[in-house]
């Protein structure tokens, strides 16, 4: 049904015209410059030619080649690695304080990946120690990480050739720990569990 009144026609064309060249007129500035500014889509071609697409292109960043790297960062070994899972059981505090080490054999720049874990909170600390080869020289002895808890995950290179390994210390007066130590890398198992007595 028509409005017999002319003047509201007039009206409803006076509003839809501006709004349909507004909307003409965002269309236009959205494809000529917000699409290749910030999302790289040029369908006009103008965006390139103004520069705009640059702004929507990720910062090439320059990176010096090295075509040799350094021994500490890659170096072929003749012996493959090994993995190993070794069982233990700590004392309870009752027994010779509860505690005892447990170490592996390396040389220096070896590297070793560990895992361990304790079904019972333990005192524990990483460290290293060169071995005593009756020359008069003193051992040397280096600390690498303490703490107090149910497990450990972490990796080692070798600051020295010796023995290198966990003290543990279990504060449960009548319970042992029972620790299980997953290895990978390069070492020996020895000396292996070392009883330390009061």
């Amino acid at each position: 049904m028509t409005d017999p009144d002319p003047r509201n026609r007039s009206r409803a064309s006076g509003f839809v015209l501006p709004t349909a060249g507004t909307a003409a007129v965002a269309a236009i500035i959205a494809g000529v410059f917000v699409l290749p500014a910030e999302y790289g889509i040029d369908p006009t071609g103008l965006g390139a030619a103004l520069g705009l697409t640059r702004i929507s292109a990720p910062q090439e960043i320059a990176v010096e080649t090295r075509f040799t790297a350094p021994p500490e960062i890659a170096t072929l070994r003749e012996q493959t690695f090994r993995t190993e899972t070794i069982e233990i059981e700590v004392n309870p505090f009752s027994v010779d304080y509860g505690q005892l080490e447990y170490k592996v054999s390396m040389n220096e720049g070896d590297l070793l990946l560990y895992s361990w874990t304790s079904d019972r909170p333990l005192i524990f600390e990483f460290h290293g120690h060169t071995v005593d080869d009756r020359t008069g020289d003193p051992i040397e002895v280096m600390d690498y990480i303490a703490g107090e808890g149910t497990s450990a995950n972490g990796t080692l290179v070798a600051p020295i050739d010796g023995i290198h390994g966990w003290y543990f210390a279990n504060s449960a007066f009548d319970d042992p720990a029972h620790v299980q130590i997953t290895l990978s890398g390069y070492f020996e198992l020895e000396p292996g569990i070392i009883e330390l007595e009061r």
